[in-house]
């Protein structure tokens, strides 16, 4: 099966171009090779050589998902399914600069879908993200409202609506990703426990923003593996939380790390970043039930992997 993943370099992304490269699909990449400033050039090459190591026969496009003459040669191949992670990593990056979330975000999406109905493209998976809930609480399930706090949540949030016109107005099948706090080897995109991790390992104050508040931590591979049953299967036409399902506090998860990398580290409250929801486990029955999907990596499993790979990273 001919499948194009839109945003492939990146940290979730490479992963699924792993697994459908491994299981013989005739997968495309499209990437623009842009990390906004996230990860240093000078680890850039190395990184993205860890990343693509285990993936096979894959052809890559170079190309800004916004631009319609790119997405167009990523499409000449004419693939049957387009899973589409191109976005900017950090909502702190949306935030600052809002139109940035308009054009990758929103535009992108909708310049894939336009593609998609041309083209008869059998399936597009959006990954979007869970900031589109804004603040919710353990046991939230796809079809609750969602109030998002953020502009990186909003521009998620207006992409999954397009998504959902294009199928009930010109027939585009789709699914949609909501993934949360993702981590594991490969990862150096600034995010939370990447931080934790590069302040224990230097024996630094760990600042915590509200230590309260719990994120659903999911590996990688886990993300990854469901996202691509999310393509690979039957169900169509519906969102999806592929998360671990088993929410901790920032915290706790400071406190974790602390322990495994036998770190001198303090742990400092700065209370809560207005940026970011209060979150909590999200309800996976859905993934479950309709995709078969089931976690398998468990958090302390997961950030003993990741260490290892930090400490001959790069």
């Amino acid at each position: 099966m001919k499948i194009l993943v839109v945003g492939g370099f990146g940290f979730i992304g490479s992963k699924i171009v792993e697994l459908l490269s491994n299981a013989k699909h005739d997968v495309r990449v499209m990437d623009n090779s842009e990390t906004y400033g996230v990860i240093a050039k000078e680890d850039l090459k190395k990184l993205y050589e860890y990343r693509q190591r285990n993936w096979k026969k894959v052809h890559i496009f170079y190309g800004d998902v916004s631009n319609r003459d790119d997405v167009l040669k990523a499409f000449h191949s004419r693939p049957d399914i387009v899973i589409h992670l191109a976005s900017y990593p950090r909502a702190k990056i949306v935030n600052a600069n809002p139109m940035l979330g308009v054009r990758n975000i929103v535009e992108g999406t909708v310049n894939l879908l336009w593609h998609c109905d041309k083209l008869k493209v059998k399936k597009f998976v959006f990954v979007s993200s869970s900031m589109i809930y804004g603040h919710y609480a353990d046991g939230t399930k796809e079809d609750e409202d969602s109030k998002p706090n953020n502009l990186y949540g909003e521009s998620k949030l207006v992409a999954e609506r397009y998504t959902k016109h294009y199928h009930t107005h010109y027939g585009v099948e789709y699914n949609i990703v909501r993934p949360s706090g993702v981590y594991g080897p490969g990862d150096m995109d600034d995010r939370v426990l990447s931080k934790f991790f590069a302040k224990a390992m230097a024996n630094e104050t760990i600042e915590v923003h509200d230590g309260s508040n719990k994120v659903d931590f999911t590996y990688v591979d886990d993300t990854a593996n469901g996202i691509v049953k999310c393509a690979l299967g039957i169900e169509n036409n519906k969102s999806f939380n592929i998360t671990a399902g088993n929410a901790i506090s920032l915290r706790e998860a400071a406190e974790r790390i602390i322990a495994l990398t036998g770190s001198k580290s303090k742990i400092v409250d700065i209370g809560m970043n207005k940026i970011y929801p209060r979150r909590g486990t999200l309800d996976i029955t859905r993934a479950k039930k309709m995709l078969g999907y089931e976690p398998q990596v468990g958090f302390d499993e997961g950030l003993k992997k990741y260490y290892e790979w930090l400490q001959n990273k790069v």
